[in-house]
């Protein structure tokens, strides 16, 4: 995808996020505290055993968006978009949507320009959500090792940083648990 194209896509984002016109519903009220843009220009930092340690700048943008009536459920509207901090080269994008069920556990869906859809459920409290991996899809011609499992942590320090931790198990490293893979702090953006 052209550089164009991706800066229009943010661009239609932002529209959309200033003039959407929603509010939450009950349960999604819990993820009141993470809607918004974000931004890190080079404060995101990737570990994994077998890549070089690199540093990179991300935007999140997690987005109001009006009620699915056929299904009477309410997602946010989820983006990430993530480039080299020395290079500018475009790393990757994730699109997807984010809701909180009756009993406060929050569903996140991705689709990723990388090959993977992730499908990630967790429990949200007041500036933090940790979800783990339920499910992974990812093209046949991928040439990533396999992602065998998943945790993602965001945490909000203030009203104006925001934290995501990626950890996860892939089928060489690490044979239990989890492995650090990326850690980023983000800066709220002004509307």
């Amino acid at each position: 995808m052209s550089n164009n194209i991706q800066q229009l896509l943010v661009i239609y984002i932002l529209v959309l996020i200033k003039f959407t016109n929603t509010e939450l519903t009950l349960n999604n009220q819990k993820l009141e505290w993470i809607i918004g843009s974000w931004r890190s220009e080079f404060s995101g930092k990737v570990f994994w055993p077998t890549v070089p340690t690199m540093t990179f700048g991300e935007e999140l943008i997690i987005a109001e968006a009006p009620l699915a009536k056929s299904v009477n459920v309410q997602f946010l509207n989820f983006s990430a978009r993530a480039w080299s901090h020395t290079t500018k080269d475009h790393f990757h994008d994730e699109w997807g949507f984010i809701t909180v069920d009756p009993f406060g556990n929050a569903t996140l869906m991705t689709a990723g320009n990388n090959g993977f859809t992730t499908y990630e459920v967790g429990e949200v409290a007041p500036n933090k959500m940790i979800l783990t991996l339920k499910d992974i899809g990812r093209i046949s011609f991928s040439r990533d090792l396999p992602v065998k499992d998943l945790r993602r942590t965001f945490i909000k320090h203030d009203d104006q940083y925001l934290e995501q931790i990626i950890e996860m198990r892939t089928a060489t490293h690490p044979s239990q648990g989890y492995l650090e893979h990326t850690r980023v702090i983000y800066t709220k953006q002004k509307k």
